[in-house]
Parts: C-alpha cells; sequence; structure tokens
C-alpha cells in the first residue's frame, strides 16, 4: 500500500533571510480523484514559481494525505475531497481553507491562499 502521505518541499523553507517560518499546506485526497489532481498540480505549480518568485508560498511544503490511509481521514472528507488546509510546519493549528473552485487558474489559487493566510498568520511561525 501506498504511504498516506507524501511532502513536497516548496519555495526556500525560509532559508533565504526572511522572516517567514515554514508552513504546511494539506491536500487531503484520494486515488483517482480527478478534481485532487487538480488542485495538486495547481499547488505544486505555484510552489515551484515561489523558489524563483518570492511570495507567501516560498516558505510552504505541500503534504498529500490518501484518505483511505487512516478511518478518520475517510469519514471526515470522503463527502468533500479534494480539502485544503494549511498548519504550522509542526502539523499545529490545522484549518481547512475554504474550498476554492476546481475551475480556479493557478494565479487565483495564490490569491485565494493568501487571503485565507492573512487572516490566520499564526500559521507561520514567529508571527
Amino acid at each position: 500500500m501506498a504511504s498516506s502521505y507524501s511532502v513536497v518541499s516548496g519555495g526556500t523553507g525560509g532559508s533565504s533571510g526572511s522572516a517567514d517560518q515554514p508552513w504546511r499546506l494539506i491536500i487531503y485526497s484520494k486515488e483517482g480523484c480527478h478534481l485532487c489532481d487538480g488542485l495538486k498540480d495547481k499547488v505544486e505549480a505555484l510552489l515551484e514559481r515561489a523558489e524563483f518568485l518570492p511570495s507567501v508560498l516560498s516558505a510552504a511544503e505541500l503534504e498529500v494525505r490518501d484518505i483511505a490511509a487512516r478511518p478518520e481521514w475517510e469519514s471526515k472528507y470522503a463527502m468533500s475531497i479534494p480539502v485544503l488546509a494549511a498548519s504550522a510546519a509542526d502539523g499545529s493549528g490545522e484549518v481547512e481553507v475554504p474550498r476554492p473552485s476546481p475551475r480556479s487558474s493557478a494565479d487565483a489559487l495564490q490569491r485565494h491562499i493568501e487571503k485565507f493566510l492573512a487572516g490566520h498568520s499564526h500559521l507561520q511561525a514567529g508571527h
């Protein structure tokens, strides 16, 4: 069986002298979910871009969690995936990001995430 999650580093992880501390974006997903794959592809593209164009995403890493791996994830998210959440790098303070439209462009998704994070600065340690 595949692992229950994977972590993809994004941006600089805050090591380029930025005041931003690492934090995590989490996608609750399952195999065969095309909407999940679409969201994951957009977030990965944003993290790659953040390596070269600094943004709030420059300090983020992506964790993709397969809901089939844990009964509590499956019961909570089975009818609503993909679910995008954010947490501090240590996993504390996890909160769901309001559902973005699956038709959103990557740029619109970035604005959506940035707007959400503006009201949740506790996710970025040191703020």
